[in-house]
């Protein structure tokens, strides 16, 4: 692992204690959980973002979220973002995955 160094104000350094007490784990475990999980979400809103917006298709968007086009279509599905997803892109998607 590669050491790096941020600073944080109090009132991150006391979410980051009281998840690390919830966890039972230390600091650097909560640090490191909390930077996954919210990479992670904001990778997928990016990813939706660009998706909705037309820049990418599903394949693009699971790219950038990176994940599969089944679990970005998940996302999208339960975040009401499908709405514009069309037999073209299902035709696409499906062609892509051949």
């Amino acid at each position: 692992m590669e050491n790096v160094t941020a600073r944080m104000s109090p009132e991150e350094l006391d979410l980051l204690d009281r998840l690390a007490a919830q966890r039972g784990g230390s600091r650097s475990d909560a640090i490191r959980e909390a930077i996954r999980r919210g990479a992670r979400e904001a990778l997928v809103r990016l990813a939706l973002e660009r998706y909705r917006e037309g820049e990418v298709g599903m394949r693009g968007a699971a790219e950038i979220a990176g994940t599969t086009v089944a679990e970005m279509m998940t996302e999208a599905n339960e975040r009401d973002v499908l709405a514009n997803y069309d037999a073209a892109d299902l035709e696409a998607d499906v062609e892509a995955l051949r």
